[in-house]
């Protein structure tokens, strides 16, 4: 075998791993998983993930890994962020591997086969690094939140309450905003106006929420 047959035999796999995650006020924050047909770890839920075929880019990789694995379509999807890329000789039994992982946000409303956790229940004890992707991708959607507004958005929904801002921002960070602070920030936000509360918003007979939905 030559040296540059042997280098390309030995050129590690691709995967793509995506972290689904959905925040409505009554769930929380949530991350899925879904259950693997195959070996190794066959019956086990993991994060939806695929090998990255010779002609894809990246992003289709991560809708491809969503469709087949969690049976999420496009229309499921509000966002997608990379979260990194992660290595190591032994994070998959098969072979080498180096993972380039997705954080999706997905409409809370989707019908899938994936299966919901809230955040508070991490880590899972996922195979292969799959409890390291997700921690990072909590990580990467804390440094996202309010940095990147259509990250935001796609979480929040719209319309949101301000209640609903600051229960992200717990479930994100462990850490209650300050309530003048984020009433200030929401208020001054450029991307905000200001609607009447959803019904179901606030107490009964109760002072209506403030409530913001996103402009054009």
């Amino acid at each position: 075998m030559t040296d540059a047959a042997a280098a390309i035999r030995d050129q590690p796999l691709i995967a793509i791993d995506v972290v689904p995650m959905s925040f409505v006020t009554a769930d929380g924050l949530r991350v899925a998983t879904a259950r693997r047909a195959y070996a190794p770890y066959a019956g086990q839920e993991a994060l939806p993930g695929v090998l990255l075929d010779g002609t894809e880019i990246l992003a289709d990789g991560a809708m491809r890994a969503l469709r087949a694995k969690a049976g999420l379509g496009l229309g499921a999807v509000r966002h997608l962020a990379q979260v990194g890329a992660f290595d190591g000789p032994d994070r998959d039994p098969r072979s080498a591997a180096i993972s380039i992982a997705f954080v999706a946000v997905i409409d809370p409303a989707a019908d899938s086969d994936a299966t919901w956790h809230e955040v508070d229940a991490l880590p899972l004890g996922l195979p292969f690094d799959h409890d390291r992707i997700v921690g990072s991708a909590l990580a990467r959607a804390r440094g996202l939140l309010w940095s990147d507004l259509p990250f935001t958005q796609a979480l929040l929904g719209d319309p949101f309450t301000t209640a609903d801002a600051a229960r992200l921002r717990v479930a994100l960070t462990g850490t209650a905003p300050d309530p003048g602070n984020l009433n200030r920030k929401l208020r001054t936000n450029p991307a905000l106006a200001r609607v009447a509360a959803p019904s179901s918003a606030g107490p009964r007979g109760g002072r209506p929420p403030a409530a913001w939905t996103w402009q054009d």
